[in-house]
């Protein structure tokens, strides 16, 4: 694990936001499971992920899946944040 990190962190280091950007890229590797729901699975599931989470109710499994989708993923994040306050605004 030391070897990767210090190879990214040595990739990241051109940039002026490399601790930012290592950071991300570290929270995503360490954030990844055996299976993941990738883009369309999360799409299809999102009104009632969304649903879920306005009702306050426990995230099952599925949806523990779908929120670490989200954590990691802006487009997928755009869209549910862009569902809740629709939600929210109804």
């Amino acid at each position: 694990m030391k070897r990767i990190t210090g190879w990214l962190k040595n990739l990241f280091s051109s940039s002026k936001d490399h601790e930012s950007l290592f950071g991300k890229m570290i929270y995503m590797l360490a954030s990844t499971r055996e299976e993941e729901l990738n883009c369309a699975q999360v799409y299809a599931l999102l009104e009632q992920f969304s649903e879920a989470v306005l009702r306050h109710e426990p995230l099952t499994d599925l949806m523990m899946s779908i929120e670490q989708h989200l954590n990691v993923c802006p487009d997928c994040r755009e869209e549910y944040e862009t569902l809740l306050a629709m939600m929210k605004a109804a």
